[in-house]
């Protein structure tokens, strides 16, 4: 049932990050690479607060120590995205929209149970 959650509102950031892309890219005439960068520095507070209420339901005085877990998990996974967006669309040639599901499908089971088990793990 948590990964649903998980899954539901990643779904939810991961169309904010779609329109993101398209706006600052196709619109604002950005580098796709440096577009994926600003939509992840826009999202990823909107992100750790929803996924920190709703699906790990943690309480509120633990932000500030799951906040910079979260952050360092989807720092870590913006590293591998970037480098995998990089091949996807400038070596392989897919078009960036395309290429930014597909890594976001690939990375949602591992950003689950990294966020699961470390960043917003209850210890005392």
């Amino acid at each position: 049932m948590k990964f649903l959650s998980y899954a539901a509102i990643g779904g939810v950031i991961a169309l904010l990050n779609l329109a993101a892309l398209w706006l600052l890219t196709s619109i604002a005439g950005l580098h796709y690479l440096l577009s994926t960068l600003f939509a992840f520095l826009a999202l990823t507070p909107l992100a750790f607060w929803l996924q920190k209420l709703v699906t790990f339901r943690t309480p509120r005085e633990r932000a500030p120590v799951e906040w910079p877990r979260y952050f360092a998990t989807m720092g870590t996974s913006l590293a591998a995205n970037l480098c995998l967006m990089y091949v996807l669309v400038s070596l392989l040639g897919l078009w960036y929209l395309a290429a930014s599901v597909v890594v976001t499908g690939l990375f949602l089971v591992a950003n689950f149970l990294v966020n699961e088990r470390w960043s917003f793990a209850l210890r005392r």
